[in-house]
């Protein structure tokens, strides 16, 4: 019970941001085996950088639970949302072309298909940003 009693808002936020950033590469991974997508190939540093974001969420949130809230693990936060913005980032920029392409000149059923999955898979990204951002305020542990 006292563990129970030592969770702190933080830590909830952190394991639905972890689960936000896993939905957004996972998205992207299906995304990019469409296909319209295809032939674009699948961006290493979108897959890095949304892995790597979530295993540090992973990291934190062990880490927090064994040794408290130190401010050596402070940085961990700052990693995630700079990993998650970079990927964001590489994601909307390896789609930009190909959406302009699709609503201009190639609009036909399965084009925009695979748009609407790419177009989801950037606000899922977008909305593990916007977690790892509100979540950093929190604490994983209270003192």
């Amino acid at each position: 019970m006292a563990e129970k009693k030592k969770m702190g808002a933080g830590l909830v936020l952190s394991v639905i941001t972890a689960l936000v950033t896993v939905a957004g590469l996972v998205l992207y991974m299906m995304n990019c085996k469409t296909n319209y997508f295809i032939n674009s190939g699948v961006n290493n540093a979108v897959v890095a950088c949304l892995a790597a974001a979530a295993i540090l969420e992973i990291v934190m949130i062990a880490a927090s639970m064994k040794m408290g809230a130190k401010p050596v693990l402070d940085i961990l936060p700052v990693a995630c949302g700079v990993l998650t913005a970079y990927a964001l980032i590489q994601f909307i920029s390896s789609r930009i072309a190909a959406i302009g392409s699709i609503m201009t000149f190639e609009n036909n059923a399965q084009n925009m298909a695979d748009l609407k999955g790419a177009i989801i898979g950037m606000i899922v990204c977008a909305a593990a940003l916007i977690c790892t951002i509100i979540s950093s305020f929190f604490k994983v542990v209270k003192d």
